[in-house]
């Protein structure tokens, strides 16, 4: 019988998250999600990059891409998201040392729109599976061969429900999961999501990064590219020339406050009371709004790890389900 090699992947907007347990041992990755077609590409590869080859065409995936090749569509069911899956799963076999004949059981997040709605799910699976043929690629040198089959798909949004049900069980939750694109809401009921409180807005990091954009065009003058953004809002600050405009550190900071009170007033207009229920804060996006989700929710809580939030779940569910 094949050993199992257990593998979660949460493939975001922003970022790839991926945990895989194989003989009792956990190993984890996560790289952006940014992919760039390249041609016999000469350079060195550095670490959170990779250099794949699928179908004899040539890609370049992670840090070293330029943030103008992030991907903004709604649409996941798309191939840079299929092939940050393959590396993270690639990646993931490497860590791990596993044998050549392992079984790979794989859990994979979708949106919940298309959680919701079978046609789109099928669509999904079938593309991440390839149709359980054989997936063939190269990544960074190294050749990898994956066979997926029965793979598990799982919705954005549970945060860590599925991955501590003896805690949640007895309690109403309600989880935010702030993305780069989206921000995902669920209500759970004990461990059951309650399907009408399922909703997602576009109200991502990305957009915040957008708005900064614009408030920086117009009070400085100055046009910022997408990778000045990303700089600016991990730094909290703007600069130019090697001069830091100090009054930018007050803007920025007022747009992030009044981001998330944008994602409190939608949660609200989708019935979102956020009374009797415990409120958690998952996705890399609750890492930059931190600070004033403690401000707004003070009793809330903001997992320690919040962009893998979603991978324990997952794994969680494939545990039970290869039980």
């Amino acid at each position: 019988m094949k050993e199992r090699f257990m593998i979660a992947v949460d493939c975001g907007k922003y970022s790839t998250k991926a945990i895989g347990k194989y003989q009792g041992n956990t190993y984890s990755i996560t790289f952006r999600t940014k992919m760039q077609q390249v041609s016999r590409l000469g350079v060195d590869i550095q670490p959170n990059s990779y250099h794949v080859e699928y179908y004899g065409i040539e890609y370049l995936i992670g840090d070293m891409v330029s943030e103008n090749y992030s991907d903004f569509s709604l649409n996941k069911s798309s191939r840079i998201h299929q092939l940050a899956i393959y590396t993270a799963i690639a990646q993931l076999i490497q860590k791990a040392k596993t044998t050549a004949n392992v079984n790979i059981c794989l859990a994979v997040n979708v949106p919940i729109t298309t959680y919701k709605d079978s046609i789109q799910k099928e669509k999904f699976k079938e593309m991440v599976e390839k149709r359980r043929h054989a997936i063939h690629l190269m990544v960074n040198g190294k050749a990898f061969s994956l066979e997926l089959s029965d793979v598990t798909l799982a919705f954005e949004g549970m945060g860590e429900i599925y991955a501590k049900t003896d805690e949640y069980k007895n309690k109403n939750t309600i989880v935010v999961d702030i993305g780069g694109l989206n921000t995902t809401y669920c209500t759970f009921k004990g461990i059951q999501p309650l399907i009408n409180t399922m909703v997602v807005s576009d109200l991502g990091i990305n957009v915040l990064k957008g708005k900064i954009g614009q408030v920086i065009n117009e009070r400085y003058g100055m046009t910022v590219s997408s990778d000045d953004l990303e700089q600016v809002i991990r730094r909290g600050y703007f600069a130019s020339n090697g001069e830091i405009y100090e009054d930018s550190m007050v803007i920025i900071e007022e747009m992030k406050l009044e981001h998330l009170q944008q994602i409190i007033q939608f949660a609200k207009s989708r019935g979102y009371t956020f009374n009797m229920s415990n409120i958690h804060f998952v996705g890399g996006g609750a890492i930059t709004l931190r600070r004033y989700i403690k401000q707004e929710f003070p009793n809330a809580l903001i997992m320690e790890s919040p962009q893998y939030s979603n991978c324990l779940s997952f794994l969680k569910i494939l545990e039970v389900k290869n039980a």
